[in-house]
């Protein structure tokens, strides 16, 4: 039986393993199969009717002998002769092919699994079938006859709309207009109550017809059979009526046309669902040639016969041959349609050419997944529906279902569900069929199980049509088994994927390196891949969000799943070493692209492994930690968290530890400096570094960052000096330049430009063998840093500029925020306020999109210093308060306290200013932070004068000139906001 309903076509061994043997397919031995064959031959009398060899067996027999193949090809010849309004040829044909059936659909075969699709497609030809032959005895002037008949037929099916129309148009015809309504209203009860449903368009009109007694209710008048033999196609043409307005496609249906104006051949093209039979008709009906537009449906066509013979019949031609084709079409000036061509691709192709020589002016538009690929074609590909045009159809199609659908009403959810359905018309008006019953919440809640939402089983449209899956999957069904895998292979990916990673999991699934590359060409070719040309990093690889989830699932149910995600994850690990050393040298912009470029390929991986394979989880995270840190990707630190919980008690000391100390780094980087200190303090008491200076070394470098962000400048330094050495001994360049780096940084917020210029000097000689990017950039910043300490503004707003335009042109979006902020900064301090404001600007809204607030913060509370320097009091406050919010929700900062200041410095309220800034001011003095200790007893001093109390106020400007003598600082130096400004109120 798995031969015969695949007769003339090899079935692979593994398919017929799999299909007959199921669960022991794997320990099934190839003797065991030949044994059966052997068998089977003996039992049909005739060995050479099972051909076979390595690759698999056919059953050398034509389909035509096996009653379920030919019960397919005679429906399709129903199809044709109703299509062609042969009402006496479709009784006839449907009472033959019925014939077939004797009992249920394969009788005494078995219940195994493979064979359920089998028998489901044959009940439901059988259904098909009889539906036509009713419809066919109704219309012939049968309508009492096929009553008790419809009777029975919808007691077994209540559910099948077309079925309840014959009904109650056969009751109708019999004189029984009272029965017609009282079937009406049985089955929208049953619709209803059964799938919450109203019953369809047809059977609402013809509910309405009965009502009306319309005349075009009543049996048609019996006349002659018109001959099909014409010596030329009448003028009008087939083309159906257009039930509503094409939405969109302006452009495409102006470039269609002109296709079809200068060439004889247009194959339009694209994914299932995307509206191409639609924008064909279109075209067609505006071109209105003068024997007509011919529309030919090649849906139900199987075979090469069945093509040349829909094609015959739809033109009317006296047989399917070549000589009767070109006879039919000598001197016409005809457009053809010929729909849905990519199941018989090639049998189609055979015919353009007879079809073409006919005459100079018969054009031919087919629409396919996949060009003919014969000379003269000219392929016109159909893109998804622009969002706007998206949105229109969607409101457009619910409103005929919902009559109270108001788009306007409903613009948020609309827009959500219309970004979710891939741009499909069909999805979108499947979606929107469900309008009848359910709100656009709650079907966009249901898209997670989409091809249970996106079905229409009320439509009439071809059954392919009425779902979402059966629309994929009839795409899917024509592939070859590798091109089956090449989807499985993509759907791995979330978010696209380049080639090599597709091929690194088309090799996992078997199939070979040499055939992946026309495993992917065939697949773009039929529409199902798409190709991103504008990324920097070359050709992207997409499956749409509906052919993503129905291949996914597809490969659930292969068993392959785990050896997929597996070889994706692997793929993940092997960018993520690359990166882990890459990241630190010349090629650090090309690793940090990979890293944003593939987030979401990531974070799948992490996902994975995290449940499959913790420590390879834990071994992306580690290797890409610092490329997060360099990108600003503050999600970095709860991927982190994840994989190191995920690896509890399974990964090696050495790479939890690495791991660990990332993560205090990230989250203090984030602005939680204190858990960020602490994570990173217990990593180290809790590893053993006996006998190995080198990772101890390299553990002090974390521990100083969190210091310096702390603020304890002294302990950093200490940590700094003591690991540097031993980088130099170990000639680890890198890390030695790194450590120059950071220690510049800690010794110019320390006061000490002398240090912090030396260090920028070190690290810049041995930055020069590393070549590291980013680094590069700090030690720009840092002497822009020193330049503004040192009060040479000029100098410092030059370094401070590169370097913020270096980092842009890198794409470290968190990294030019901050020195933005630092330049806008150092603009202010130069007296250019308007610069300093608009450069300010920019640096927040940098550090918002790259979602760094921690610098966006940084950037509020130094705009704030702008504004209230332009006597902008109010906007002042604002930005300032907004900056302390964020700083006392994540942990504080190392502006934390200058911003509680600033605040304090704006208040309305004397009292409470007062007692903000004997609070700051105490604080600025257990943590040694003179810049704050300045500014508040400026402010205490300032408001003491104001008050009168000019003793008070001398004293406050004697502690701040000790202050600033203390950390070595003048009067005019950078952040001292007021210069002590009622100095000359004291006598």
């Amino acid at each position: 039986m798995r031969l015969a309903v695949a007769a003339g076509t090899v079935v692979p061994k593994e398919r017929l393993l799999e299909d007959l043997w199921g669960a022991d397919a794997v320990s099934t031995t190839a003797n065991t199969m030949q044994s059966k064959v052997s068998r089977l031959r003996r039992a049909l009398g005739d060995p050479t009717l099972v051909e076979g060899g390595q690759v698999g067996y056919k059953l050398a027999v034509d389909p035509s002998a096996v009653d379920v193949l030919e019960l397919a090809r005679r429906a399709d010849d129903v199809t044709r002769l109703r299509d062609a309004g042969d009402w006496t040829g479709v009784r006839d044909r449907c009472a033959e092919a019925l014939m077939l059936f004797r009992g249920d659909s394969l009788f005494g075969a078995s219940d195994a699994d493979w064979l359920r699709p089998h028998r489901t497609q044959a009940e439901g030809l059988r259904l098909r079938l009889v539906e036509d032959q009713l419809r066919a005895r109704l219309d012939l002037g049968a309508s009492g006859d096929v009553v008790d008949e419809l009777q029975e037929l919808v007691a077994a099916h209540p559910l099948r709309e077309g079925l309840w129309a014959l009904l109650i148009t056969a009751l109708y015809r019999s004189g029984r207009q009272a029965d017609a309504l009282a079937a009406y209203r049985k089955v929208r009860e049953h619709l209803v109550e059964e799938l919450g449903l109203e019953p369809g368009r047809d059977l609402q009109r013809l509910e309405q017809q009965v009502l009306a007694q319309d005349p075009a209710l009543d049996a048609p008048a019996p006349g002659p059979v018109e001959s099909p033999a014409l010596t030329r196609v009448d003028g009008g043409g087939n083309l159906p009526a257009l039930s509503s307005s094409l939405i969109g496609r302006d452009r495409e249906r102006a470039d269609l046309a002109r296709l079809c104006d200068a060439h004889r051949l247009v194959t339009l093209v694209g994914p299932a669902g995307v509206g191409k039979t639609r924008l064909a008709l279109e075209v067609a009906r505006q071109r209105q040639p003068t024997d007509g537009a011919w529309f030919v449906r090649l849906e139900t066509a199987s075979t090469p016969q069945a093509v040349g013979d829909t094609i015959a019949v739809t033109l009317q031609a006296n047989d399917s041959s070549e000589a009767a084709l070109i006879e039919r079409l000598r001197g016409a000036e005809v457009l053809i349609v010929l729909d849905n061509c990519e199941h018989v691709i090639e049998a189609v192709a055979d015919l353009v050419d007879p079809l073409l020589r006919a005459g100079a002016e018969v054009r031919l538009l087919a629409t396919s997944q996949v060009p003919l690929g014969i000379d003269g074609e000219h392929v016109y590909t159909l893109s998804p529906l622009p969002f706007d045009d998206a949105v229109e159809l969607f409101g457009q199609r619910a409103a005929v279902h919902d009559p109270n659908f108001a788009a306007s009403d409903n613009t948020a959810a609309l827009e959500e569900l219309c970004r979710s359905l891939d741009g499909l018309p069909l999805a979108i008006e499947l979606a929107a069929a469900r309008t009848r019953s359910l709100s656009l919440a709650e079907i966009t809640r249901r898209l997670a199980d989409r091809f249970s939402v996106l079905r229409d089983p009320t439509s009439r449209r071809p059954e392919r049509q009425r779902t979402l899956a059966a629309a994929i999957g009839w795409s899917y069904d024509l592939l070859f088994p590798d091109d089956q895998r090449g989807l499985w292979a993509a759907a791995a990916f979330v978010g696209g994927s380049p080639l090599d990673g597709i091929e690194r999991v088309l090799g996992a699934l078997g199939v070979p390196a040499e055939a992946a590359l026309d495993v992917v060409d065939r697949l773009v070719d039929r529409s199902l891949m798409t190709i991103d040309r504008t990324t920097d990093r070359g050709l992207r690889y997409w499956l749409l969000d509906s052919v993503r989830t129905f291949a996914r699932e597809r490969l659930e149910d292969s068993g392959e799943a785990p050896i997929a995600f597996a070889a994706h994850a692997a793929w993940v690990a092997d960018g993520a070493a690359a990166a882990a050393d890459g990241a630190r040298g010349p090629e650090q912009p090309t690793h940090l692209s990979w890293a944003r470029t593939e987030r979401a390929n990531i974070d799948a991986a992490l996902a994975w492994a995290g449940t499959n394979d913790p420590t390879l989880a834990l071994t992306i995270a580690t290797q890409l930690g610092w490329v997060w840190m360099l990108a600003g990707d503050h999600a970095g630190a709860d991927r982190m968290r994840a994989a190191l919980t995920a690896a509890e008690g399974s990964a090696r000391d050495s790479l939890r530890l690495s791991g660990t100390l990332l993560l205090g780094w990230l989250y203090a980087a984030g602005g939680n400096v204190e858990l960020g200190h602490k994570t990173v303090v217990d990593a180290i008491a809790q590893f053993d570094f006996a006998g190995d200076d080198l990772a101890r070394a390299r553990a002090d470098f974390f521990l100083a960052y969190v210091l310096s962000q702390k603020g304890d400048f002294d302990a950093c330094q200490g940590v700094l000096d003591r690991s540097r050495p031993v980088f130099a001994d170990h000639e680890q360049v890198w890390d030695e330049a790194a450590n120059w780096v950071l220690s510049a940084h800690v010794t110019l917020a320390a006061g000490d430009q002398a240090a912090a210029t030396k260090a920028c000097t070190e690290a810049r000689l041995l930055l020069a063998e590393v070549q590291d990017p980013w680094f590069l950039v700090h030690i720009e910043a840092m002497l822009g840093a020193v330049a503004q300490a040192e009060a040479r503004y000029t100098d410092a707003c030059d370094h401070l500029g590169r370097a913020a335009d270096a980092a842009e042109s890198q794409g470290f979006a968190s990294t030019e925020a901050y020195h933005r902020a630092n330049l806008g900064r150092a603009q202010q301090q130069h007296g250019d306020l308007d610069a300093a404001a608009q450069t300010l600007h920019a640096a927040i809204e940098i550090g918002r999109a790259a979602g760094d607030l921690r610098v966006a913060s940084l950037a509020r509370m130094r705009l704030g210093r702008v504004l209230r320097e332009q006597g902008h009091i109010d906007a002042a406050r604002t930005q300032f308060v907004a900056a302390q919010n964020w700083y006392r929700t994540s942990g504080g900062g190392d502006h934390a306290l200058l911003t509680d200041c600033l605040v304090a410095l704006t208040e309305a309220s004397a009292p409470e200013a007062a007692a903000l800034l004997d609070a700051v001011l105490a604080e600025a003095r257990r943590t040694g932070d003179f810049e704050v200790e300045v500014l508040a007893l400026d402010a205490l001093g300032r408001r003491s004068a104001d008050a009168g109390d000019l003793a008070a106020a001398a004293t406050s400007l004697a502690l701040a000139d000790a202050a600033m003598a203390g950390a070595r600082l003048r009067v005019t130096d950078a952040d001292r906001i007021d210069a002590l400004e009622f100095r000359h109120l004291i006598p």
